[in-house]
């Protein structure tokens, strides 16, 4: 068993390939694990009840450090205590089941206009065609900035993502600059002018002490609501169709409608979590088993394994769209639950009901390409065909 989980590396190719592999090894081994092989090191709660009840614990393990492995001093959505709170209550307006349900209608159009404008192509991509523009357009429009540089967008998404992941964080700095100072003239504009009902005004005019939110602070819940309301979902669409098409009769299944579509998506999260995991900050010792994590440490939860725990999830290595999705925890659980969880399984929603209708004999071409940041799981590149 030490000889297995001794093997661990999350950047091996192996391993990047398939993070289920991870799952296995921190599963058979410490249930806090130090792993040694980033700079700095941090450690990995992999069991679904150490992170469950970890997440619940906002006082023990910090946000505000942020959520990589790399100690960064955080603010907006990223951030403890009270100010989480008054940030949280800022933006959860729009991320409400009545705000998101309003949504429907319109990711119904802009589906079918992406959709459109393959539908004569022999060969398309799931990726850059639907998953990434998709969430980008509509997370503009809740936001109320403009969709006309969406491959500007995704650059600096791509970067945001990156920047999190890695041990050289400054090496994206100059690309994410050009995001910042970009949002923050969205933001000066909008603080000259009557406030309207976009999220980027009720931001850019929220006030703390009756002053407003500082530029810095303003900008970075912006990045944040930008990059998470896009970067999961499209993993999320992307993961979901290439297991339907991987499968055998999965797709043929679902076009028959054989297959419930919510249960679709929540095995999808269980089983290919966009997240593999984030990181939080330890404010004091604390002990699992025989090892200690010291204060002022990083900790990675790591849902990739706590989603295939034996001990919640019977056969968990096993794609069951008939599974109890109600424990599936890549979108955490806690004060800082997603936001954007409702959203994400609306834009799937419509995005799969969109391709059983019009493609009903999708096919997938090969397997694509993973996404880069190790803490990421998803396609980059899903190319397909149906004809």
């Amino acid at each position: 068993m030490d000889k297995i989980i001794d093997s661990l590396n999350l950047m091996s190719e192996e391993e990047l390939l398939d993070p289920s592999i991870s799952a296995e090894k921190l599963l058979n081994g410490q249930r806090a694990y130090y792993y040694d092989l980033f700079d700095p090191p941090f450690y990995i709660l992999s069991r679904y009840n150490d992170i469950d009840k970890a997440l619940r614990d906002p006082e023990t393990f910090l946000e505000g450090y942020g959520n990589g492995p790399n100690f960064i001093k955080s603010n907006g959505i990223v951030s403890d205590g009270d100010h989480h709170t008054f940030i949280r209550r800022i933006v959860q307006p729009n991320f409400l089941m009545g705000s998101i349900k309003n949504l429907e209608r319109r990711l119904e159009e802009i589906t079918d206009d992406l959709l459109d404008d393959i539908n004569n192509k022999e060969a398309w991509d799931i990726h850059d065609d639907l998953s990434f523009p998709l969430p980008v357009i509509i997370i503009c429009e809740i936001l109320g900035i403009p969709t006309d540089d969406i491959k500007r967008f995704k650059g600096w998404a791509d970067a945001a993502v990156a920047q999190m992941c890695s041990e050289e964080p400054e090496t994206f700095q100059k690309e994410l600059d050009k995001m910042d100072d970009y949002f923050l003239t969205l933001i000066n504009k909008k603080r000259s002018m009557p406030e309207d009902d976009s999220l980027i005004s009720r931001i850019a005019n929220s006030k703390i002490n009756n002053e407003y939110l500082s530029d810095d602070e303003a900008v970075r819940l912006l990045a944040q609501i930008f990059v998470a309301g896009n970067e999961t979902t499209t993993s999320l669409i992307s993961n979901l169709v290439w297991r339907l098409l991987s499968i055998d009769n999965l797709w043929n299944d679902f076009v028959a409608d054989k297959i419930q579509i919510d249960g679709l998506i929540s095995e999808s999260l269980r089983f290919d979590p966009p997240l593999l995991g984030l990181f939080k900050t330890t404010s004091k010792d604390v002990t699992y088993d025989d090892v200690t994590i010291p204060s002022n440490t990083k900790v990675m939860m790591h849902y990739g394994a706590a989603n295939r725990d034996s001990e919640i999830f019977d056969n968990p290595n096993k794609f069951d769209s008939i599974r109890d999705g109600k424990k599936v925890i890549s979108f955490s659980v806690g004060i800082h639950i997603c936001l954007g969880r409702e959203l994400a399984k609306l834009e799937t929603r419509v995005a799969l009901k969109a391709l059983k209708k019009r493609f009903p004999n999708l096919k997938l071409i090969n397997n694509g390409k993973r996404v880069g940041p190790f803490l990421f799981w998803g396609r980059s590149k899903l190319p397909v065909s149906h004809n």
